[in-house]
């Protein structure tokens, strides 16, 4: 097998294993499952991922948290100086992704892999899914644009808030998830109270 083949499949494999992980959860998918999707035979899939399930899942999360924290990155970066801007932003790309179910991960599927593995990628789920917005919001606070108490719960909250846009049924929100997790953006920077 030529690199070239082997990289196509590689990526095919990781592909798969993300949409089912993601979708299903770790203790729900065998690694049967991930080479039945990808057209191949369940031993051939230890050629790629030998040690297995684990392996497998540890290498998607990691891809996936990468992925989110360099897009979120870039696209605050395009939005320029404005935090309405940004935050639209990284809604829009939450939720044209598939969900990532932060509840799941956290409580059931990290407690079903390796401990230290598992501490480690919380750590790196939440610090890097937050950092940009922690930044963005960091900049506003120093510009006067917003005020925050802490700008980790702040980015928390916004993008937690924007995840549960994709467990709305689509005819609950006839205007589309781009445009709700706008409004949610919105609600979020004017705050409920009268001034």
């Amino acid at each position: 097998m030529d690199d070239n083949t082997h990289n196509v499949t590689h990526e095919r494999i990781m592909n798969v294993a993300e949409a089912l992980f993601m979708k299903r959860g770790y203790s729900a998918v065998r690694l049967r499952d991930i080479a039945e999707e990808v057209g191949m035979r369940h031993a051939s899939l230890y050629y790629y991922v030998p040690n297995g399930k684990e392996q497998l899942f540890v290498a998607v999360l990691r891809r996936s948290i990468r992925r989110h924290e360099q897009e979120m990155t870039r696209l605050i970066a395009e939005a320029g100086d404005d935090i309405q801007a940004q935050a639209y932003a990284v809604s829009d790309w939450l939720v044209s992704q598939p969900p990532l179910d932060l509840v799941r991960i956290v409580e059931a599927d990290l407690p079903a892999i390796d401990a230290a593995t598992a501490g480690e990628l919380s750590d790196m789920l939440f610090r890097s899914l937050t950092q940009p917005l922690v930044t963005a919001l960091q900049q506003a606070q120093t510009a006067g644009t917003v005020v925050v108490e802490s700008a980790e719960m702040a980015a928390m909250a916004l993008i937690t808030l924007v995840q549960s846009v994709h467990h709305i049924p689509l005819e609950s929100i006839p205007e589309g998830r781009q445009k709700f997790g706008r409004s949610l953006i919105d609600m979020l920077l004017n705050g409920w109270l009268a001034r």
